[in-house]
């Protein structure tokens, strides 16, 4: 049975969808996804589009074999969903010794434009299908979150969902928020992975780091734990091996003394004159200084 369809390409239908759009807009909404956008011609959904409010939006277009549209149709729509980005960044977290490769990522992988792009390591869709890492894989998941909201490329997208066990497993019948608490945990009921420290640490420094470079990217010996900058905006360390990861780097930042934004750090980080700084960075865990997390 196919599903019912409306005629996206009629004036009225155009206006109407824009004024529902622009309603939502009213109510406080400012950005819209669409679902299944490549199963709506591109110039059609143009049009709809125009009768709406001009705000942050993107759609949801499958790349692969077979497939009818490509991405680059609806660049000019919005921004697109980017899923090669998890497809092609988790391997390298998933195994160890992998995350040398790493200091070219982008689109010299073959991804998308990065003005083009919105990525996420799992989605509601994928998180019970095709995703390598997902919130069951604990640390290793954090860890390339991490990397994403640390890197440049593309519009991160932040997971945020309930523990299950079969694909078909609907919500917790606990609510999230009870009084002033919530119920999220590793486990259950809820995930929250937005409230991961490390994750929510890390929306912070995408927001300061904006679209500057990777500079002073370092790799460890075991090629396990992988550190950069963003033009002295901010640098960070990853280490995702299992032995604590004892290093002097370049940071790229001013001299001064450093707070470690993700909480993993008991004391301050000193960066000198010559911009380098000694890290001690645990197994399975992230470190990140930004400008503003001078002290």
């Amino acid at each position: 049975m196919g599903l019912p369809d409306l005629c996206t390409e009629c004036g009225n239908v155009q206006k109407t969808i824009g004024a529902y759009l622009t309603d939502l807009g009213s109510l406080g909404v400012r950005g819209f996804r669409i679902d299944a956008a490549k199963h709506q011609e591109a110039d059609m959904l143009a049009k709809v589009l125009a009768n709406g409010p001009n705000y942050f939006t993107f759609g949801e277009v499958i790349e692969g074999a077979g497939e009818a549209v490509t991405p680059d149709m609806y660049y000019n729509l919005g921004q697109v969903t980017e899923f090669d980005f998890s497809r092609k960044l988790a391997p390298n977290f998933q195994s160890q010794g992998k995350l040398d490769s790493l200091s070219n990522f982008g689109t010299d992988w073959g991804l998308m434009p990065s003005d083009n792009a919105v990525t996420f390591i799992d989605n509601h869709d994928t998180q019970r299908g095709e995703a390598i890492l997902t919130y069951k894989d604990g640390a290793v998941y954090t860890l390339a979150n991490v990397f994403m909201l640390a890197h440049p490329y593309g519009h991160p997208k932040v997971m945020s969902s309930y523990a299950f066990n079969d694909h078909d497993q609907g919500p917790p019948s606990t609510p999230v928020h009870q009084g002033s608490s919530v119920n999220c945990a590793q486990q259950g009921p809820w995930i929250c992975e937005h409230r991961q420290p490390q994750i929510a640490g890390m929306v912070a420094f995408r927001k300061l780091a904006g679209d500057s470079a990777v500079t002073n990217f370092a790799v460890s010996d075991d090629k396990n734990a992988v550190a950069f900058g963003r033009e002295g905006n901010g640098f960070v360390l990853i280490n995702r091996g299992q032995n604590t990861w004892t290093v002097t780097l370049d940071t790229g930042l001013a001299a001064g003394t450093y707070k470690d934004i993700l909480g993993v750090l008991s004391s301050s980080v000193t960066v000198g004159s010559d911009q380098k700084a000694q890290f001690e960075v645990p197994s399975m865990s992230a470190v990140a200084l930004t400008s503003a997390s001078k002290q």
